[in-house]
């Protein structure tokens, strides 16, 4: 075997690290054509061409040299340039940012098709640092990712210079004969694919692991890290060697009927038992994932286009889970059977190996000093995530709720403008906001989970009621202490949602706040509202949310019949249109009172959803 090269290890966890960040810009950036696309009917053009540009990235791996030497010394060239154009990505221009993320994955996939031509165990290390560091970057943003904002260019341009730094080094050096017998091929390409879809949707997601399993935030944050780290442990690595995992098949189907089955029971949404399955079925991937890099000798470039089609294809297909009323009805339901695919496709890979013998996972250049970081970074990624206590108010005199279709984090344009939104809520200076389009771990946003966010931002209580897919919802924020809070899902034929409720104090007496989205058509809208108005109840209580119904609509007709008033119309004030948040048309976001006197009532002048924020004041 060829002298290892501890630069490569470096380079090919900055591979990783790098497509996970691009993948989530580039299919948020679809996200946001194909949406103009099906509601406006605007953008086809750019969406035509942000379609060229990603079958050139799928194409991408065939320009990976067949010749071992020359393919050698131009390895370190492709992730160099890869971290280059990784820089743009955070710049939040919409087409730049899909043309840099584009550009950014097809130039990783390069270098990562490299590896598997001649040195595939290096890739089983790099995946587990390159997957620790995206997931320790976004837990101390709590689930932000900061290399999103502006200011991490200048972190990207110093790192893109170290990597050119080890190009050029290597460039002086005679070139290494690469390890080909270590060599992997067709399976692993698709393997490799797979398992960027598994981790980028859940497994190196905490906050939708959260979600889905009905675990705490911080539980998952502790235990997938840790669990990440799997490849770099020492007696894990010597069960490698010596074949003690890769050597029995009985040992490999155990290990893929757990992460089948810890799939299958996390999706229950069973608090307990369904976090405990999905954390065993994080380990059965782990474990499973060197033998799945190593599957086959030849076709690696074939096989890491097969991968990158199966991502693109499970992702869109997964997105398509929550937008099948918009897209293809036979896609409802489609979130687990996606994932059970992306993990179908790791388990034939791993059984598909030709040579099932012992594999030689290479340590980390300097192993304690790589352990020392790798445990501080854990420990701390670890601390940040506890449950924050916002100091909130037992009671308040006058209440002030506020209404924010928050076009899952952006604005129009598809700029992502978490703070912005973030800025409008404080402007408002809202004791309750009702959120709608709220996502808690969905690639299409950026996996970002905007109440966790939003209620540590902000220092609110977060109450997120989940109706698509268990990461797609409405929520509410509330800076005063609720008694209790409760939601439950309406009848919906297109897409689901519900009403949620706090009660909280008010004068000293309970009120009850609730949130709510209605659906699209006017038949959904009368069944929801009626549904909704028994939840309710009799008595003192606030209903906020986007409606979809004007003033003149049968859903209005329906509060004022159950005894809610309208604040705006009360007080004589002029109902300024709340969608679309340029140049507004319509008024559909309302905040009705029953039982309580208003005293003020405005729509901010915020431009940071595709929705004005509505915020009315009463006692």
């Amino acid at each position: 075997m060829a002298q290892e090269r501890p630069s490569r290890i470096w380079q090919a966890s900055a591979a990783v690290l790098f497509t996970l960040q691009a993948w989530r810009a580039l299919v948020a950036m679809l996200f946001g054509q194909v949406y103009d696309a099906l509601f406006d009917g605007q953008g086809l053009t750019a969406l035509a061409l942000a379609g060229v540009l990603v079958l050139l990235m799928l194409l991408a791996p065939l320009a990976s040299s067949p010749d071992a030497r020359a393919r050698s010394r131009r390895l370190g060239l492709w992730v160099a340039l890869g971290a280059l154009a990784r820089i743009l990505v955070s710049l939040d221009i919409p087409g730049v940012r899909l043309t840099a993320a584009v550009a950014t994955v097809a130039l990783c996939s390069l270098f990562v098709t490299g590896l598997l031509q001649s040195r595939a165990s290096l890739l089983v290390p790099a995946m587990s640092l390159g997957v620790f560091a995206d997931q320790f970057l976004r837990t101390l943003g709590h689930t932000v990712d900061p290399s999103l904002r502006p200011w991490w260019m200048l972190v990207q341009l110093a790192l893109a210079l170290a990597l050119g730094y080890l190009y050029l080094l290597e460039r002086k050096r005679e070139p290494a004969d690469e390890a080909v017998e270590d060599g992997a091929g067709l399976g692993a390409g698709l393997a490799y694919g797979a398992l960027l879809f598994l981790l980028s949707s859940l497994f190196a997601l905490p906050n939708a692991a959260a979600r889905l399993s009905g675990g705490g935030y911080s539980l998952m944050v502790v235990g997938l890290l840790a669990i990440t780290t799997l490849p770099l442990w020492p007696p894990l690595r010597q069960w490698y060697r010596e074949g003690m995992l890769t050597g029995r098949l009985g040992s490999l189907l155990l290990a893929s009927l757990l992460l089948l089955i810890g799939l299958g029971v996390a999706y229950q949404g069973r608090a307990g038992l369904s976090a405990a399955a999905l954390l065993e079925a994080a380990v059965a991937l782990w474990l499973i994932l060197p033998m799945s890099l190593h599957s086959g000798h030849k076709g690696a470039r074939g096989g890491m286009v097969a991968g990158l089609v199966a991502l693109l294809l499970l992702s869109t297909a997964h997105a398509f889970a929550f937008t099948y009323p918009y897209t293809l009805r036979t896609f409802q339901g489609a979130g687990l059977p996606t994932l059970l695919v992306g993990a179908l496709l790791v388990i034939a890979a791993a059984l598909a190996r030709q040579a099932p013998g012992a594999i030689a996972l290479p340590t980390l250049p300097k192993p304690r000093l790589s352990a020392f970081v790798l445990v501080a970074a854990w420990l701390l990624g670890s601390g940040w995530s506890l449950p924050h206590s916002p100091k909130l108010a037992p009671d308040v005199e006058r209440i002030r709720v506020a209404t924010y279709n928050m076009h899952y984090g952006f604005d129009t344009f598809w700029h992502l403008s978490l703070e912005e939104q973030a800025h409008a809520i404080e402007e408002s200076r809202a004791d309750v906001v009702a959120l709608q389009e709220v996502d808690a771990g969905r690639l299409t946003s950026y996996g970002v989970d905007h109440a966790l966010w939003l209620g540590r931002r902000l220092g609110m209580e977060a109450i997120f009621l989940p109706a698509v897919e268990g990461l797609t919802g409405i929520a509410l924020l509330s800076r005063v202490r609720p008694i209790e809070t409760d939601g439950v899902l309406l009848p919906s034929q297109d897409e689901p949602t519900g009403i949620v409720r706090a009660t909280i104090r008010v004068g000293g007496e309970p009120l009850a706040v609730h949130g709510i989205w209605l659906g699209l058509t006017p038949k959904e809208r009368a069944r929801q509202l009626e549904a909704a108005l028994a939840f309710i109840g009799e008595g003192r209580a606030v209903l906020a949310g986007d409606m979809n119904a004007a003033p003149d609509s049968p859903v209005y007709a329906m509060m004022r019949d159950h005894g809610f008033t309208d604040p705006f119309a009360l007080l004589g004030f002029d109902p300024a249109p709340t969608s679309p948040a340029v140049e507004p048309a319509e008024r559909i976001d309302y905040v009705w009172l029953r039982g309580l006197e208003p005293t003020e009532a405005r729509v901010s002048d915020s431009l940071a959803s595709d929705h004005r924020l509505v915020v009315v004041e009463a006692r």
